[in-house]
């Protein structure tokens, strides 16, 4: 702790000398749909993370429009509080996601609803220290298929039968809300430090999201928030190293406790991930992830001491895919911008190269569209083998809170999206389509937790997602968004399970993160 506190100490000194952007930008997609095409040049966006800072995506923050009165700016281009000098900016926003709506092909009587309300705060200092807090209360009732899933990735109890208390991507666990709803809080935050420009230093449990598509093979924002520490090194122009270390749960109660309430089974991950960038519009990062095995049902241990090994690769090549309390994850993130509106990007991932275990992502994007503003487009494929995000012993399998750590879908599956959107003074349209076939259905997605050695039954599932979404952007500082939104889902059991799914609903919401909904 001394050690720590003299190195923090050391580093805020540094920070009074040099100076560099600091403050993140917020991590939904169409807020990085306009971050990677925020330059006129073919210049990369970033080293393959997400999200980037205000200065990398050539973003500003807000103005005060002395033009208009205290109301309109708060409605329509402020923060609700903004304070800002030469050497600071703070701003206080409430959080809100209110929608309504109802299922029209099952006949269910039940009304969907989102009811969230939260508050965020976020500021720099110098362009050298920022941070940001967000608090979130929700209750929610979502289409049966939704449901399905989240109930399915519940806490499990020793000696309990089946999972309970259900788990929503990005919201957490949850209790029962009336009939077929849930109650649930979640809560983000960090405080970033860059003592010189080559070096940021980041702790908190803010999500990151490795690649430059909308879906990440490698490591996502999907799961649920976790405690970590992220260390950003520029190590010259060009090259740069991520060293990122945290703690995660498995939602399943340990057996002997002497607690009131048995804790949940802990586990590690590490992050080890270095980019190149040969040329401004072409990027190469090599990454490697571990899971680090800390409980199980009956007993506790030391983390292994890889965990504080700094060096990409030495786990891996020492250790293999897998050995009795680490498993390793490593791959490929490559993207070419080879015109200011075009780009290409791709990621290969694997745990196990003998035994042909593989994900892979191909994808294609395009922003400012046959040079009108605000016109998106994006194609992606991806894939992974049965066992990729698996392991021998199913506590080391690669997730968090019983959700994937990568790719929405888990194992097994193939997938292509396609999806388009496109913005006209406030008035917006988002349209897209998923298309996948899975060896089980997402509704009951048990492979993550089995064993690799263990072999299940095959139930292959084809599902197309659709969704539409228009509205009116009444606030970009807050991403606040009045819309309607359409969705339709048709499911294709080779056991005769076929489902067709129709929603409808309206809403209002800040749309500052992903919600990772549609498979």
């Amino acid at each position: 702790m001394k050690q720590s506190t003299l190195l923090l100490s050391f580093l805020l000194i540094l920070s009074a000398q040099f100076r560099a952007q600091e403050l993140l930008i917020p991590s939904s997609s169409a807020i990085k749909d306009n971050a990677l095409f925020s330059d006129s040049t073919n210049n990369i966006v970033g080293n393959g993370f997400f999200p980037v800072s205000y200065n990398e995506a050539n973003f500003k923050l807000p103005t005060k429009d002395t033009s208009r009165n205290w109301v309109m700016r708060k409605l329509f281009s402020e923060h609700f509080i903004q304070q800002s000098g030469k050497d600071f900016f703070f701003a206080v926003d409430p959080l809100l996601n209110v929608s309504i709506g109802q299922e029209q092909l099952q006949n269910s009587s039940d009304y969907l609803f989102q009811n969230t309300r939260g508050a965020q705060a976020f500021g720099q200092i110098k362009e050298v220290f920022s941070f940001y807090t967000a608090f979130y209360e929700n209750q929610a009732r979502f289409v049966k298929y939704q449901s399905d899933f989240f109930n399915d990735r519940g806490e499990l109890f020793p000696l309990a039968f089946g999972p309970q208390n259900a788990v929503i991507p990005g919201g957490g666990r949850t209790k029962p809300f009336k009939t077929n709803g849930y109650d649930y809080s979640s809560s983000v935050s960090y405080i970033r430090l860059t003592p010189i420009d080559k070096l940021a230093i980041q702790f908190g449990n803010a999500p990151r999201f490795y690649g430059w598509g909308y879906r990440s093979m490698l490591l996502s924002d999907n799961s649920f928030n976790y405690t970590h520490l992220t260390i950003d090194w520029e190590i010259i122009d060009g090259l740069s190293y991520t060293f990122m270390r945290g703690k995660q749960l498995n939602l399943q109660r340990k057996l002997y406790t002497n607690l009131v309430e048995a804790p949940y089974e802990r586990k590690g991950i590490g992050v080890h991930y270095l980019s190149y960038k040969p040329t401004p519009s072409l990027s190469i990062g090599l990454f490697e992830s571990t899971v680090y095995l800390r409980d199980d049902a009956t007993s506790s241990q030391r983390v292994n001491p890889y965990f504080y090994n700094p060096m990409i690769g030495v786990n891996t090549i020492a250790n293999g895919a897998e050995n009795g309390d680490m498993k390793n994850l490593f791959g490929l993130n490559l993207a070419w911008q080879f015109h200011p509106q075009h780009m290409l990007y791709a990621q290969a991932v694997s745990d196990d190269i003998t035994n042909k275990e593989y994900g892979l992502q191909l994808g294609y994007r395009s922003g400012n569209t046959f040079n009108i503003s605000d016109l998106f487009f994006q194609v992606e494929a991806n894939v992974a083998t049965s066992n990729l995000y698996a392991a021998n012993n199913e506590r080391m399998a690669y997730t968090h809170y019983n959700l994937p750590l990568a790719h929405t879908l888990g194992n097994g599956f193939t997938e292509i999206i396609a999806r388009a959107s496109y913005q006209w003074k406030g008035v917006f349209i988002d349209g897209k389509v998923v298309y996948y076939t899975a060896e089980q259905p997402i509704e009951n997605k048990t492979r993550l937790f089995e064993s690799k050695e263990f072999v299940s039954i095959m139930n292959e599932t084809e599902v197309m997602n659709a969704n539409v979404e228009l509205g009116y952007e009444l606030n970009p500082a807050t991403q606040l968004r009045m819309f309607v939104n359409l969705n339709y889902r048709t499911s294709v059991s080779n056991l005769g399970d076929d489902l067709n799914y129709g929603a409808v609903s309206i809403g209002i919401r800040t749309a500052l993160s992903n919600q990772y909904f549609d498979f």
